[in-house]
């Protein structure tokens, strides 16, 4: 059994691939003090991308109905359903894994040690759709785990990995690869969380926004010169 202390995974209140993937491979590496604290989820969608590179939901079609928090039960794992991060007082938690946040205010960052895994080569690639603005740009294509701090994507930074690329890959093949890492980093983080590999305030680096269609459009494209460069 991995530490007595308590794990914590922030979440939302729905259905979401990336929190049950992390509480399965929680399980599957021993640990047994794990709570979820899951926030209603109020994002409303205002942008499309033309190029879907994250898991969808729909694969786990099995969640959508009440069994959902009684699959987390069954893991042997605790729900705790709140309506603001304020409502966690005093956990005597180990980490908290960020697998679904929004934003979370100062004082909470400060108190607890959040980490987060983002897709992306920190500092090279911060911001939304680091996949791919890092293959437009020509960047490293890689996951880091890093502390929540005061720097977006920055900071302390506990683990940096690029991702490889083989001749037979395609885009897709890339970004799952890339997801399957972000996973198996972010529970890692959990014993590694107490090296710090380096501090970076990124600040030598944009935080990018989601990718407009037009650069999206030829993004397939890009990515096969980008392979051709490295491969």
């Amino acid at each position: 059994m991995k530490t007595k202390e308590r794990i914590c995974v922030l979440t939302y209140q729905t259905v979401h691939r990336k929190t049950m993937d992390t509480l399965f491979r929680l399980k599957i590496n021993g640990y047994e003090n794990v709570c979820v604290y899951a926030k209603p989820f109020h994002y409303i969608k205002k942008y499309t991308p033309l190029i879907v590179h994250r898991p969808v939901v729909e694969e786990f079609d099995c969640f959508n109905s009440p069994a959902y928090s009684e699959i987390i039960y069954n893991l042997g794992y605790e729900v705790r359903n709140i309506d603001s991060y304020e409502e966690i007082d005093e956990v005597p938690a180990t980490v908290f894994l960020v697998c679904g946040a929004g934003l979370i205010p100062a004082e909470v960052l400060h108190k607890y040690c959040i980490i987060n895994a983002h897709p992306g080569y920190i500092p090279v690639v911060r911001g939304l759709d680091a996949l791919k603005w890092a293959i437009v740009e020509g960047n490293p294509i890689g996951v880091t785990t890093h502390v929540l701090g005061d720097y977006v994507d920055a900071g302390d930074v506990i683990e940096r990995r690029k991702v490889p690329i083989y001749n037979n890959d395609t885009f897709h093949t890339v970004a799952y690869r890339q997801y399957e890492m972000e996973i198996q980093m972010l529970v890692r983080a959990i014993e590694q969380v107490g090296n710090i590999s380096f501090f970076s305030d990124g600040e030598d680096y944009p935080v990018h926004r989601r990718m407009p269609n037009e650069i999206e459009k030829g993004l397939y494209h890009e990515f096969e010169n980008y392979k051709n460069r490295i491969c």
